[in-house]
C-alpha cells in the first residue's frame, strides 16, 4: 500500500456516541455500524492526509506504544473499507463535497440532499 496516498469517504457516515456507521442514501439511509477500527479510519477519510499520516496518528492514541501489528491492522482495514466502495485513495489531496465532508447529522438536510442530487451522487425522487 502506497502511505503517501490520501484516503477519503466516497459514502455519507453517521456518528453516534463512539459508533461511525455508514449511511447508504441510495437504500432508504440504510444503517451499517462499523466496527471501531473501520469507523476510525471513516472518521479521519477526509481526503487531506496520507496513510501514513494516518498511521501516525492513531500510532500516537497509544501512550505506551502502539501494537506490533498497527500498520497491518490499518492496512487492512483501508483495503477492506476500499473493496467496499466506502473509501478511495488517490495520489492527490481531495476535498470532500457538503455531503461526505460531515456527519450526516451535521448536515442541513435539505442542501445535503440537493448538493448530490446537483452531483449525481444521487438520483432526484421521482414525482
Amino acid at each position: 500500500m502506497n502511505r503517501a496516498h490520501y484516503f477519503s469517504r466516497t459514502t455519507v457516515y453517521r456518528v453516534a456516541g463512539d459508533t461511525v456507521s455508514l449511511i447508504d442514501v441510495h437504500d432508504q439511509n440504510a444503517v451499517t455500524p462499523l466496527d471501531p477500527w473501520m469507523g476510525a479510519v471513516i472518521a479521519l477519510a477526509d481526503g487531506q492526509h496520507t496513510v501514513a499520516q494516518l498511521i501516525e496518528h492513531m500510532a500516537g492514541q497509544y501512550p505506551n506504544g502502539a501494537p506490533a501489528n498497527l500498520v497491518a491492522t490499518l492496512e487492512s482495514v483501508l483495503q477492506r473499507l476500499g473493496e467496499s466502495g466506502a473509501l478511495k485513495l488517490t495520489a492527490e489531496a481531495v476535498t470532500l463535497p457538503y455531503y461526505l465532508a460531515l456527519p450526516l447529522d451535521a448536515q442541513e438536510p435539505k442542501l445535503a440532499t440537493e448538493l448530490m442530487i446537483n452531483d449525481g451522487f444521487l438520483r432526484p425522487p421521482a414525482d
